[in-house]
């Protein structure tokens, strides 16, 4: 199995169980659901582009880091309403979303692949991740913290951004020393985004049993 099979057949979990739970989701995990499927079309995407053999992926890329930070802003959000003030946040949405567009005007060609700005998104969610844990805590209303979807999706978050910060900022060091080590890094990076799509797949399950 080649290393983008690996990674588009998790995905398919989170996606196919967020259309039967769909009528169970809050607004939050909806936008989740659009976040997974917005995640599946660009898999589709890639899919393509392969077969058609195309040299340069990197404007999807781009436009992944624009549209999936819109998405998981939205997200957090509705996690946050009534705990962080929504214009704060919308803010720094629009600043980031604004920042990319200026990015690939004036400083990096779409052709080139966003290392920078990727990075930024990770250590936002890395941080809004942290911050929604100590939500969490503070208003300690979750009696079962395996049972609440948000803690699963959350978790998922703060594990995959973690690791694919490190992955990022490391990358092109490890390159210039070990080819064979860089490869094992790309390696990680797949396994850390089949379990982010399995661990969101379990919030979803999870969804509406917490009411019962």
């Amino acid at each position: 199995m080649s290393l983008s099979s690996f990674i588009a057949t998790p995905i398919l979990l989170p996606f196919i169980i967020g259309i039967f739970r769909f009528n169970y989701f809050d607004k939050s995990l909806r936008y989740l659901f659009y976040f997974v499927t917005y995640g599946t079309l660009n898999e589709v995407a890639s899919f393509i582009i392969a077969k058609f053999d195309f040299s340069n992926t990197m404007p999807k890329s781009h436009l992944y880091t624009f549209v999936a930070f819109l998405l998981l802003g939205f997200f957090y959000i509705e996690v946050f309403k009534g705990f962080i003030d929504r214009k704060k946040i919308v803010i720094l949405i629009v600043t980031f979303e604004l920042y990319m567009i200026l990015n690939a005007i004036f400083f990096q060609s779409i052709f080139e692949f966003p290392d920078f700005p990727r990075s930024i998104s990770y250590i936002v969610f890395i941080l809004a991740s942290v911050i929604c844990y100590y939500k969490v805590m503070v208003e300690a209303s979750i009696k079962n913290l395996w049972s609440e979807p948000l803690v699963w999706i959350n978790t998922a978050i703060l594990i995959y951004y973690s690791g694919s910060l490190f992955s990022t900022v490391l990358f092109n060091y490890i390159l210039e020393y070990s080819v064979e080590f860089a490869k094992q890094i790309v390696y990680f990076f797949g396994a850390l985004t089949a379990l982010f799509y399995v661990l969101i797949a379990v919030g979803f399950g999870k969804a509406g049993k917490q009411k019962r």
